[in-house]
C-alpha cells in the first residue's frame, strides 16, 4: 500500500467512526474521497476553533480539556496509537468509560455521554466521545453515567446507564455494550482478548 492509500485508508476509518480497532479499508470512490476531504477540514476547523477560544485542545485526536468545574478529562482512543497514549495517562484519572459492541468487542465512538453526581444532584458533564474512550478525574463520590449511541446496524438510539463509586485514590471503570453490527476485521484481531480495558500493543 502507497502513502497516499495508508493516508486514505485511515481517514476512511476515522470518517466513518473507526468503531473496529484500526480495521481500515481502501477506497478510490470519489464521493467517498469527496467526503474525507471534508471530515479532514472540519477535523482541521474544530482544532483552529478550540485553540483560539481556549477549550479542549486536541493532540491528533485525543481531546484533553476540563468540565466546567475544572475536573480534566481525556477523551478519544480511535487509533492503537491513541489508546497506547490514554493507557499510559490513566493513573492521573478516577473514572475510564469504554464503548464497545456487545457481540464482537468492536470499539464504538461518539457516544454521547452524561455524568450526574448523586450525591450533589447535579450534572458533572455532557458531552459526545470523541473515541471509544473517556477518562476524567472525579473527585470521591457517587456517580450516575449515560452513554447513549446509535452504532452501526441498529435501529434506534440506545441507553445504557451505571452507578459507581468513585474513591479517594484508584481507578473505576464503566464499560457501556451496545447491539452493533461492527466487526473487528479478523487480520486485526483485539490484543485485550474481550477486554476493553486492556493494554495497547506499545503500551506502558
Amino acid at each position: 500500500m502507497n502513502k497516499r492509500h495508508a493516508l486514505l485508508s485511515l481517514s476512511v476509518a476515522l470518517a466513518m467512526g473507526a468503531h473496529a480497532q484500526g480495521v481500515v479499508k481502501e477506497s478510490t470512490d470519489p464521493a467517498k474521497a469527496a467526503a474525507i476531504e471534508q471530515r479532514a477540514r472540519e477535523i482541521k476547523g474544530r482544532q483552529e476553533r478550540e485553540a483560539q477560544s481556549g477549550k479542549p485542545q486536541t493532540s491528533a485526536f485525543v481531546v484533553r480539556g476540563k468540565t466546567d468545574d475544572g475536573f480534566a478529562f481525556l477523551s478519544g482512543g480511535i487509533t492503537v496509537k491513541d489508546r497506547t497514549t490514554m493507557y499510559a495517562e490513566r493513573d492521573r484519572y478516577r473514572l475510564w468509560v469504554a464503548t464497545v459492541a456487545k457481540v464482537s468487542g468492536a470499539y464504538l465512538s461518539d457516544a454521547q455521554l452524561r455524568i450526574v453526581s448523586l450525591d450533589g444532584k447535579r450534572v458533572v458533564l455532557e458531552r459526545t466521545m470523541d473515541g471509544p474512550w473517556f477518562l476524567i478525574d472525579l473527585p470521591k463520590g457517587r456517580y450516575e453515567i449515560t452513554a447513549t449511541s446509535r452504532p452501526e446496524g441498529a435501529d434506534a438510539a440506545q441507553t445504557e446507564t451505571a452507578r459507581v463509586s468513585i474513591p479517594a485514590a484508584g481507578l473505576r471503570q464503566a464499560v457501556f455494550r451496545f447491539a452493533s453490527s461492527a466487526q473487528v476485521s479478523p487480520e486485526m484481531e483485539s490484543p485485550f482478548k474481550g477486554n476493553p480495558f486492556g493494554q495497547p500493543p506499545g503500551g506502558q
